[in-house]
């Protein structure tokens, strides 16, 4: 066909996975703690010494020693591995594979991980970031693969500090559009305590993964609309170093895509600079004003109706005793069996999952930081005289939302007309990483600095993308179940390419159906999470949903918990990581971060020598997940 093609789809949703956890491993000359039952668990990780010492006197170091093992592993089973000092076949995918970090399983250290030492083995923190992905199932039977590998040869196990997240995206290269992203983060709002039920209940509210309905941690959170993030900025003046057409290149790099046009974003530095010439409206008088125009009040046409007949009168009443040419299923009316059902918004389709079990409520769990009784279980830890020995991880700070309602978020959000800037401002936390959906990559503090085509910078030996083109979801709890960890990575991709490629009607039924479900009286258990899945199209998920959500809090607890000998002196601080230095080093790309929301004096002084430059804090290595 003459003339230039445009794609008119956008392409597969691509992913990635991060897995947190920790291995055991001991040191040369140090017996098997586990010896009576050596030949029924995992291969024991030996740190041999170190051969620069002949007389044995030290090791190997043992974290940098053990990531290399894993990545030999890896290897060995065929996956392409990034970093690795093992050599591959010259020319071969798996070698051309390794040397792109994107293309790549990658082992890195995780300094969020905590964990109290047991006794006799010592433990080293690992992250397996994946390659990046499209949704095929081969992508999934890579994952499957590594797992197994590192759980075969490797004594691995979780703790309540592990994480389990998952990158969602449109490619290595590209952005999502801000038509779908606003679909997107609405269906985020909406459904976010359906799809909190599928993980750990510590999750929602402890610091990294901490959900914006249960905490006031984002702009929807806090009422505010889709104007307030862009006219907070423009009030301030544009940021230090960039031009005063800025807020041009953040409108044209998230605007709306035309009738016709590729649903990705221009990579055509020239025609962004053009755009950004021209640019001369005054956002804020925009922003500020009405967002529609009102329809003037023109009274209705008066119809004088004579006795004359109608052609129309000849057909009679329309008819409402309509039967269809087939006879109904026997179970066409099964999924409105109960009283509130029959009174519920209709679903999209009749469900063709038979529900094993009672549905579990849609509503957002209550929140329970304050119990003892539920940090006792999930976060702290108690020696065995009932002292409290520290925790592992501590509950983000009780910061009530302002918006409780679902339609409110979900109006405010699908208004972002202007730029998908003001979706990524909406939704983000002012601390990164501090929320269950980052969406940081979708920001202002980021779309000020990409252009149009994406930049690729290095580091060392590695490059990766520059642009954070991703979404980041990161409720989910530290798991090594393969099965579950492919399950969940195909609803994220899912959720985003639903809300890419549902019609509108359809999607505004499953909003009023969550609505429903959460605020109708009566309504709640009538509708839960697995048939929510099914309305997006994921029959097999749903299923390994429902029995995940059958077998209640044993899901989340793959291994038992460690306790602190409090005979060992020191025992109740042995942890991995200073904690302080951890906090006091996130700071927000505005220059703000814990000290100043008053998070202790400590943090706040050393907050206060990293920027005046008096202690110097060595860069932690980017997130380079991309997707």
């Amino acid at each position: 066909m003459p003339g230039k093609q445009i794609a008119a789809t956008a392409p597969r949703v691509s992913f990635g996975v991060e897995l947190e956890f920790f291995v055991a491993y001991v040191f040369e000359g140090s017996p098997d703690p586990d010896e009576p039952i050596k030949n029924d668990i995992q291969p024991l990780s030996v740190v041999p010494y170190d051969e620069e010492f002949p007389d044995k006197s030290k090791h190997k170091i043992p974290d940098d020693w053990v990531r290399e093992q894993i990545r030999k592993a890896l290897i060995k089973a065929g996956l392409p591995v990034f970093g690795s000092k093992e050599k591959m076949v010259p020319g071969s995918v798996q070698a051309s594979h390794s040397e792109k970090v994107m293309s790549a399983f990658r082992i890195v250290d995780d300094c969020s991980l905590r964990e109290f030492r047991p006794e006799n083995y010592s433990i080293t923190k690992v992250e397996v970031n994946s390659p990046a992905m499209y949704d095929m199932p081969i992508s999934f039977d890579l994952i499957r693969l590594a797992v197994s590998t590192i759980t075969t040869q490797f004594r691995c196990r979780v703790n309540p500090t592990c994480g389990f997240h998952v990158h969602v995206g449109n490619g290595l290269t590209e952005r999502i559009d801000p038509r779908t992203l606003r679909n997107f983060a609405a269906l985020l709002w909406a459904a976010d305590p359906f799809i909190s039920r599928l993980h750990a209940p510590w999750r929602a509210i402890t610091k990294y993964s901490q959900s914006a309905r249960v905490n006031g941690i984002n702009r929807v959170g806090a009422n505010e609309g889709p104007s307030d993030c862009l006219l907070e900025q423009l009030e301030k003046g544009r940021p230090f170093g960039f031009p005063a057409n800025w807020m041009g290149k953040v409108k044209y790099l998230g605007r709306d895509r035309w009738l016709g046009e590729s649903l990705v974003a221009d990579a055509d530095e020239d025609k962004m600079l053009r755009e950004m010439e021209m640019y001369t409206a005054d956002d804020a008088a925009v922003l500020k004003s009405e967002p529609w125009t009102h329809r003037p009040q023109v009274p209705p046409p008066v119809v004088n109706k004579g006795p004359a007949s109608k052609p129309t009168d000849e057909f009679g009443e329309p008819v409402i005793d309509y039967e269809a040419p087939v006879p109904r299923p026997a179970d066409f009316e099964e999924h409105r069996a109960s009283a509130a059902e029959k009174f519920a918004p209709p679903r999209p389709r009749p469900s063709p999952l038979k529900r094993k079990y009672p549905r579990v409520p849609g509503t957002m769990r209550r929140d329970c930081r304050e119990d003892p009784d539920f940090l006792k279980p999930y976060l702290m830890r108690y020696d065995v005289y009932g002292h409290d020995a520290g925790p592992l991880e501590n509950p983000a700070p009780r910061v009530a939302p302002k918006r409780t309602d679902v339609m409110s978020g979900v109006r405010d959000l699908l208004a972002a007309d202007m730029t998908s800037a003001q979706i990524g401002e909406m939704m983000r936390n002012v601390i990164g990483k501090h929320v269950n959906y980052q969406f940081d990559g979708y920001a202002l503090g980021y779309m000020q600095t990409i252009g149009a085509v994406a930049e690729q910078r290095e580091t060392g030996r590695m490059f990766f993308n520059a642009k954070h083109d991703t979404v980041e979801f990161r409720e989910a709890a530290g798991t090594l179940d393969m099965e579950w960890i492919t399950a969940w990575a195909k609803i994220c991709c899912r959720l985003l390419e639903w809300s890419r490629d549902v019609a509108p009607a359809e999607y505004m039924g499953v909003i009023r159906l969550l609505a429903w479900a959460q605020e109708e009286e009566g309504a709640e258990g009538e509708y839960d999470v697995v048939d929510f899945l099914v309305d997006l199209g994921l029959v097999a998920e749903a299923r390994v949903c429902e029995e995940r959500l059958h077998k209640g809090d044993a899901v989340f607890w793959e291994c038992m918990n460690f306790e602190p000998d409090p005979l060992r002196e020191g025992a109740a601080m042995h942890l991995l990581d200073d904690w302080e230095t951890i906090e006091a080093n996130e700071v927000d790309m505005g220059g703000m971060g814990l000290a100043e929301e008053g998070f202790g004096p400590l943090v706040g002084e050393m907050v206060g020598q990293v920027q005046g430059g008096q202690v110097k804090v060595s860069e932690e290595e980017p997130d380079i997940y991309d997707p």
